[in-house]
């Protein structure tokens, strides 16, 4: 029969990799109600997605493999192992199943081969590195760029010789970025930067005049041109080896500023930017919901039949004798910073039940119910 109900746990504070040095810390949790008795480990699950078929605060796994020696070391659960929940002095924890082991003949001792579960899928944030930045338009413009090659080609070709207006070091390979769209603050209008993508990398090679150096084209990820601009892959404020997941602070007008690639929408391990950044006390491993609008509705009339209209479907007479409603918003998503810079962050999809859209708003991770 499963427990149910809500449990203060002394939690040790644990970030993807190691212990934080503040010690305990006590959090309220409490398990979903609809939470399974046991749990297949599948190849592509994290700690977090594990932890989320159980808790309503996935940010609290560590209290599930807390105090276990079935699971000393929850990073080395593999795919294919057999998870259980059980209750000892009245906590919930997390073992092996050992009676669902499937008999099988040992042939010799092998090495297992398989990657072990992580906390979160670090591999894509260190993917996302460099590939996208958000810059002062001002800096942007003053970067080196890309005048051409000998064979006066708008496109350059993978391993041909091009020449780069601005100062390089020979030796150093660079990253070759195409400036996007400029960023403005929808509620404040402030202008919060220019996004670039990462179109490919040059090796500089020897400087063939002033301020006029030639390099070597060494990958590409779409078409480089001519006026693409050259930068250093390696930034101040790049990705770190840890993170402390919690919730961030409380943001005023937060919302997705854009996605980290192309496009406008996104589902899990997604990268997107938010309009806050370090200015706004926002940290690395900061996690917040993503809010999906509710549409808006006319209901000018209540007590006359069929008057109520959603907004798109709403005839001119609604339109322009009352103002729409909007229905309440709903939480699809939780996502965790992973790069802060001034006034922008980049964030981490961990879970969604919908996928995300540009200007979905932010609201603190604790004060909504997230529907997986």
């Amino acid at each position: 029969m499963k427990r149910r109900g809500r449990f203060l746990l002394g939690l040790l504070s644990v970030c993807c990799f190691g212990l934080q040095a503040n010690g305990p810390v006590r959090n309220e949790i409490d398990l979903k109600a609809s939470h399974p008795e046991r749990y297949t480990v599948r190849k592509g699950d994290t700690l977090w997605d594990i932890s989320a078929h159980f808790l309503n605060s996935p940010w609290l796994w560590p209290t599930l493999w807390q105090a276990n020696q079935q699971i000393a070391n929850p990073h080395l659960i593999y795919p294919g192992d057999v998870l259980r929940l059980i209750w000892v002095d009245g906590q919930p924890r997390l073992v092996k199943d050992q009676d669902s082991q499937v008999a099988t003949v040992r042939l010799a001792p092998r090495v297992r081969t398989e990657a072990a579960v992580a906390t979160i899928p670090l591999s894509t944030m260190l993917n996302f590195a460099d590939r996208h930045r958000v810059m002062s338009p001002a800096a942007l413009a003053q970067a080196s760029y890309i005048l051409g090659d000998q064979q006066g080609r708008e496109v350059m070709v993978k391993g041909s010789s091009v020449y780069v207006r601005g100062q390089l070091t020979p030796g150093t390979v660079y990253g070759v970025y195409r400036p996007l769209e400029r960023l403005t603050d929808r509620v404040t209008h402030a202008d919060l930067g220019q996004k670039a993508a990462l179109v490919g990398t040059l090796l500089a090679q020897q400087p063939r005049g002033e301020q006029v150096f030639e390099a070597q084209v060494s990958s590409m990820k779409q078409e480089m041109r001519q006026g693409d601009k050259v930068l250093p892959l390696t930034v101040e404020g790049g990705i770190a080896a840890f993170y402390y997941p919690r919730p961030g602070p409380v943001l005023d007008q937060a919302y997705i500023l854009t996605m980290g690639t192309e496009g406008s929408v996104t589902g899990r391990h997604g990268v997107v930017f938010i309009n806050k950044g370090h200015a706004d006390g926002v940290r690395s491993g900061d996690l917040y919901a993503v809010m999906k609008p509710g549409p808006d509705v006319y209901d000018i009339s209540p007590e006359s039949p069929g008057r109520l209209r959603y907004a798109d479907s709403a005839g001119a007479y609604l339109r322009t004798t009352g103002l729409p409603e909007q229905l309440p918003s709903e939480a699809v998503a939780r996502i965790m910073v992973f790069k802060v810079n001034p006034q922008t962050s980049a964030a981490l999809v961990l879970d969604n039940s919908e996928l995300v859209h540009t200007h979905y708003p932010l609201s603190h991770v604790s004060d909504v119910e997230f529907g997986s």
